[in-house]
């Protein structure tokens, strides 16, 4: 009788453990194929940001707060992709990390 509402627990604990993996059908599928672009464009958004931190001599209304925060978001999202083994995650957040390290260190150089 105290087992009773408790068996999602185990569910929950097992599954965890099992690694991400790509689905080939239906829309998740075709969001799962994507992911890995997205991340590509993700990053990319963050180049312009980076060459001008780093090519211009004025970066006034450029908050190193702000890039700061994007960067500890990223280190907590490549975490969790660590743990979820969900290599999208964590292949798009380890490229986040270098650009967005990069824009802040070159905040704090000026």
């Amino acid at each position: 009788m105290m087992q009773i509402g408790f068996h999602h627990i185990y569910h929950r604990k097992n599954s965890r453990q099992q690694p991400y993996t790509v689905s080939h059908t239906g829309l998740a599928g075709l969001f799962d194929k994507s992911a890995f672009i997205m991340g590509v464009v993700s990053v990319a958004a963050n180049l312009p940001q980076l060459i001008a931190v780093w090519t211009r001599p004025n970066i006034s209304g450029v908050s190193v707060i702000s890039w700061i925060g994007f960067f500890l978001g990223s280190v907590f999202w490549l975490a969790y992709g660590l743990v979820h083994k969900a290599k999208p995650i964590i292949v798009m957040n380890g490229m986040l990390i270098v650009v967005q390290g990069l824009v802040v260190v070159g905040l704090l150089r000026h």
